[in-house]
């Protein structure tokens, strides 16, 4: 969560990022939940929810050294 905090102190977008968030954060919640009503623990679902996340990112990063 520091490099998160870090990165946000530098980026020209921060409000941006945070008005990001705010959209965001309650669909990832219902994700969430909605795994762990499927029996999933709630770290287990977080976790796969930021694996995804992640590697989505590094997606991107390919795309932009391409």
């Amino acid at each position: 969560m520091n490099n998160v905090l870090e990165f946000r102190a530098k980026c020209p977008h921060v409000e941006t990022l945070s008005d990001c968030r705010e959209a965001l954060e309650s669909a990832v919640m219902k994700v969430v939940a909605d795994a762990v009503s499927k029996g999933y623990s709630p770290a287990e679902a977080a976790m796969v929810v930021a694996d995804i996340a992640d590697g989505y990112i590094l997606m991107l990063s390919r795309k932009l050294q391409h």
